[in-house]
């Protein structure tokens, strides 16, 4: 009996233990705000999320507003938090702009004119005074959303800097709108994106309309996009074009990267990358030399292609400007042994040995240096980088 209390206690024990360390927290992302709207008379709910850095530095940041914020809210976070760790763009902050279930889409439609006057001078405007923002605007909305998207494009050209319209509708009263717009504005240089699943029927019929108009008339100085979308439906096609449209208003931020040898020379060789880095130095504040990553992923690509040519090209063009120097151990190593596996000793030399020095603990570069003096019939000096490899490799053993 003693012995079945004692089971029952220490299991009990052993339970309450389990759940302390097992600690519930709310998961919360970014906040909200209630307006007070004069314009609607009405109360609306805002949501923001401010970037990791917001508070540790000074800087201005982009604004992004998203049309029906209590659905897409949250994706867009998700996308920023995404293409900043991966540096595809610069932060920006996220506003959702939620809609009530009661409003349907009649603030898309018959009550669009107050909705946008709500927008631009409440909205943004406490938006402006609450944060730190560089006046950068981008505006996103699906269907109904993505048509009140191109309908504030044609009546306030400037309130945004770019529109991104999901599966807009309906266009049909807009297109003559878009063409004013463009016709009484030659030079107008704001960045439309818009898209439309392959199955949506009416929806679809509306943006080929619009693409159409904007093939044969739009200015040399509009920075527009369609994209016809295979395989979506009406209620996915917002999350492809948000990722979309907002790595199109950010193009020239990443470091360039191309995935093949074919796509670089399709692309415009290197007349092309030079050009590119120019303009990310110009929008963004960035050096205007090429970026190590870039002359890195190149030269592999030779590699990969095991194309010599090209290869030595690259190496020669990036190599004034010290990037091997600058290079990782494996990336430098990589570069040296395509020049082994060619045959180019002197050169392959020439990059492993400053690494052995660079990198005394790695056996890499001296198992280069061996291979190497072996392809030259050095077997002195053969044995001498393998006998420092081994006891580089003995010193790992015995730690």
């Amino acid at each position: 009996m003693n012995l079945k209390i004692y089971l029952i206690t220490y299991l009990c024990v052993l339970c309450i233990n389990t759940n302390a360390q097992n600690k519930q927290k709310d998961n919360i992302v970014g906040s909200s705000f209630l307006i007070q709207s004069q314009i609607l008379n009405d109360e609306r709910e805002i949501q923001f999320y401010l970037p990791n850095t917001y508070h540790e530095t000074n800087k201005k940041y982009p604004v992004l507003y998203i049309l029906d914020g209590q659905r897409y809210f949250l994706h867009g976070v998700s996308l920023q938090k995404s293409f900043t760790e991966f540096k595809q763009t610069p932060e920006f902050i996220i506003v959702g702009i939620s809609k009530k279930q009661s409003d349907r889409n009649r603030n898309f439609s018959s009550n669009s004119k107050k909705h946008s006057e709500f927008i631009e001078k409440e909205v943004i405007n406490y938006v402006d005074t609450k944060f730190r923002t560089s006046k950068k605007n981008i505006l996103f909305g699906w269907a109904y959303a993505g048509g009140f998207v191109i309908q504030t494009m044609t009546s306030k050209p400037e309130l945004f800097d770019a529109y991104i319209a999901a599966s807009p509708f309906p266009l049909s009263n807009k297109i003559q709108m878009v063409d004013s717009l463009i016709s009484f504005h030659p030079n107008f240089d704001k960045l439309l994106y818009f898209t439309s699943g392959t199955n949506e029927g009416v929806v679809q019929e509306g943006t080929y309309a619009l693409n159409t108009l904007l093939t044969n008339k739009a200015p040399k100085t509009m920075n527009w996009t369609f994209r016809k979308l295979k395989g979506e439906e009406h209620r996915s096609t917002p999350f492809t074009t948000l990722y979309h449209g907002i790595k199109q208003y950010f193009s020239y931020y990443p470091k360039l990267q191309f995935n093949t040898l074919e796509e670089f020379s399709k692309a415009g060789g290197l007349d092309h990358v030079k050009d590119y880095y120019k303009h990310r130095a110009t929008k963004y504040g960035f050096p205007n030399e090429l970026s190590d990553w870039t002359m890195f992923s190149l030269t592999r690509n030779a590699i990969r292609a095991n194309d010599y040519n090209q290869f030595n090209l690259f190496v020669h063009e990036f190599k004034k400007t010290n990037f091997l120097d600058r290079l990782s151990l494996s990336r430098a190593c990589l570069i040296a042994e395509f020049y082994l596996k060619h045959k180019q000793y002197d050169k392959a030399i020439d990059i492993f040995t400053p690494l052995t020095q660079k990198h005394p603990e790695s056996e890499r570069p001296l198992n280069g240096l061996e291979n190497t003096y072996k392809e030259l019939k050095n077997e002195k000096q053969a044995l001498k980088y393998h006998n420092k490899a081994k006891e580089v490799s003995e010193k790992k053993s015995n730690r």
